[in-house]
């Protein structure tokens, strides 16, 4: 058996182009947050490095290194205190925070760290280890979170806080420390200390030039892509709108084709011959057929521009009346086909009734158009546990390929087989389906056996994302 899954929309919102600005706040947030917990795992580092220096000291002197246990405790309690703070005052911001405060706490975040990354630099080694090249995670990180200016400056500040730690060294106010018990250093003027400090910045520099480029290289290609879209967003509306137009000034002429043919059909019917009574049979089953389109293109139209009376209307739904008013709307099809029609279960959920209807009738009448005549439709609501509830709609008809799967909720797609089956389908309704399953956040799965059959199974949330308590 072949399944296919329509998961549930997520939006993502649109950057607005702002230049040389750095990510949006939305983005700056969730970047500043996971900085938050980098944070937490190199506090545990520094807790895990004085358990195991305290725990197996050996392991540490076999190395050669010696760890300033009492200063690094220091650092880890500074850094906690620091990082919870942070974690607490983002835990309550939103998307709606102002960007310039927004900004504000990363800068304060980020200082807090150069300063402290100083003096784990002083510690550790200046210009003995590599511990001065996590001054560039730090600016790294600044190319991804702010403009290129920005992200200089933090650049400079740690060239700053570096160059700063070096020469207070070199000039004696401050002991110089190493964690190498092998190579100690000593006091005393040299160039070759300030010369490597040089080099790790000029370094730094280079980096920060290229990460820079990049960085903003990808956010003007996301945002000349976000304009792109919304232009095409627009146009499709315009489109959109043409086509309803259009569309509806045809409904007039098809209602007057069909009222004209019931009236040839009660007066005038007996006194026409076979052949042009053939003729007249095959004018009103075509008409059936583009009036059938035309309804559905002007309901797929509605839904794609998201009318509020259908969006916002949020209520409490029982589902199996809304399933017997969608059989309802469709007992002349069921009947000529002689569909047997089984609804069991229920189940309340909070969404849209006019446009859950509008699904529970696609999805019904798809199963009375490619069922056998004679079949049976079954109709299973189950209610969940998370107050959600699932809609099984099984028939026993011709069955859907499974490389024909993937296509069935495109807008004018029919498979040859089904196009033969069913004369009368639009290749529109499972479209319609699909966008009200978005509209509503419905995840949908589709199972089928060529000659078997087909199920489709909707997940209805109990309550629409955004929706009004």
């Amino acid at each position: 058996m072949a399944t296919f899954e329509l998961s549930p929309r997520q939006d993502s919102p649109i950057p607005a182009p702002t230049g040389w600005a750095g990510v949006e706040t939305n983005d700056l947030l969730r970047n500043a947050r996971w900085f938050t917990r980098i944070r937490w795992c190199l506090v545990l580092a520094i807790g895990l490095a004085s358990a195991i220096s305290q725990l197996l000291p050996v392991l540490f002197a076999a190395i050669g290194i010696r760890l300033p246990l009492p200063e690094l405790h220091s650092i880890a309690g500074v850094l906690a205190a620091s990082n919870l703070f942070y974690t607490l005052l983002l835990r309550r911001c939103t998307d709606a925070i102002p960007r310039r405060r927004l900004v504000w706490h990363l800068w304060m975040q980020i200082a807090i760290d150069l300063g402290v990354l100083s003096v784990l630099v002083h510690l550790a080694g200046s210009t003995t280890t590599f511990i001065s090249m996590a001054y560039l995670f730090h600016i790294m990180l600044a190319c991804i979170f702010f403009s290129p200016p920005f992200s200089l400056m933090v650049a400079l500040l740690s060239a700053v806080l570096f160059l700063s730690v070096v020469v207070l060294e070199l000039t004696g106010v401050l002991t110089p420390r190493s964690i190498l018990e092998a190579a100690p250093p000593s006091p005393g003027a040299t160039a070759a200390p300030l010369l490597q400090a040089a080099s790790a910045i000029v370094l730094w520099l280079a980096v920060w030039a290229l990460m820079a480029f990049v960085a903003h290289a990808l956010r003007r290609r996301d945002r000349l892509l976000a304009k792109a879209n919304r232009h095409l967003i627009e146009a499709e509306e315009r489109q959109n709108q043409q086509v309803l137009r259009t569309t509806h000034d045809l409904k007039a002429p098809f209602s007057g084709i069909e009222s004209n043919i019931q009236l040839i059909r009660a007066l005038h019917w007996e006194q026409l011959s076979a052949p042009v009574q053939e003729i007249i049979q095959r004018i009103e089953t075509r008409s059936a057929a583009l009036r059938e389109r035309v309804r559905d293109i002007l309901t797929l139209g509605a839904i794609k521009s998201q009318e509020q009376d259908q969006i916002t209307s949020i209520e409490e739904v029982e589902i199996s009346s809304l399933v017997t008013e969608a059989s309802k709307i469709l007992e002349d099809r069921i009947a000529s086909r002689n569909i047997t029609l089984n609804i069991i279960g229920g189940g309340t959920v909070h969404t849209s009734p006019l446009q859950l209807k509008t699904l529970l009738v696609n999805l019904i009448s798809n199963a009375v158009f490619y069922s056998h005549d004679g079949g049976t439709v079954m109709i299973d609501i189950k209610h969940q546990a998370n107050d959600s509830a699932t809609v099984s709609i099984s028939d026993h008809g011709i069955g859907i390929r499974a490389d024909a799967l993937p296509h069935i909720f495109e807008e004018y797609y029919r498979s040859g087989k089904a196009a033969k089956f069913n004369a009368m389908s639009t290749g529109l309704g499972l479209a319609i389906v699909k966008r009200i399953a978005e509209n509503l956040e419905i995840a949908i799965r589709v199972y089928s056996q060529i000659d078997c059959g087909s199920t489709f199974e909707i997940t209805i949330p109990y309550r629409r994302a955004g929706a009004d308590e």
